[in-house]
């Protein structure tokens, strides 16, 4: 059985590069609270901080699932989007890795 790892690794030249899922978490949550109609992060169990669930495949294959409160001053589907477009470009340029997907949860919405 294949060892669980809470980690990406990257292998370059000179030798391997870790990032911690926590890490990919916190710059996924990040992107997301700066998109304007997303209010918070929703605690979830097995998240790698508050909000983030970040997996791995045996193949590479990274996902990013992400449990958000929401405004209602927005269309949801629209700020999902740009959700999900920020938090693949913030991934990608912090950590030179594609994101195949992020999904978004909207878990609540909050008045403002």
């Amino acid at each position: 059985m294949a060892e669980e790892k809470d980690y990406l690794e990257l292998e370059e030249e000179d030798g391997a590069i870790r990032v911690s899922f926590a890490a990919l978490g916190e710059i996924a949550s990040q992107a997301a609270l700066a998109v304007p109609g997303v209010s918070a992060l929703a605690a979830v169990p097995q998240a790698v901080v508050k909000g983030v669930q970040v997996q791995l495949s045996e193949i590479g294959i990274c996902t990013i699932d992400l449990h958000l409160l929401l405004t209602m001053e927005q269309s949801f589907a629209q700020v999902a989007k740009q959700v999900q477009t920020a938090v693949k470009t913030a991934v990608d340029a912090a950590v030179g890795i594609e994101v195949a997907s992020v999904n978004v949860f909207v878990a609540g919405v909050t008045l403002k």
